[in-house]
């Protein structure tokens, strides 16, 4: 399994995103984008896990995903 930042479109979808992660048994937090992306305000979500499986269970609460990221 590996780290992801998936960068969402506000920080209400980062904040929701998370918190979501956080019932369904996964480690995640909220951390403010780096590297200069113009992606809404610029704040994404950190987990550890197969991304595959965390994905769909963000798509399924509406949350916009922007872009996944491989850290």
């Amino acid at each position: 399994m590996k780290n992801y930042s998936i960068v969402t479109g506000t920080v209400t979808y980062a904040i929701r995103g998370r918190d979501i992660l956080r019932r369904n048994g996964y480690k995640a937090n909220m951390e403010k984008t780096k590297g200069g992306l113009n992606n809404g305000c610029g704040y994404s979500i950190t987990v550890y896990g197969d991304i595959n499986k965390i994905e769909p269970i963000l798509r399924d609460f509406g949350i916009k995903i922007l872009e996944i990221i491989e850290k």
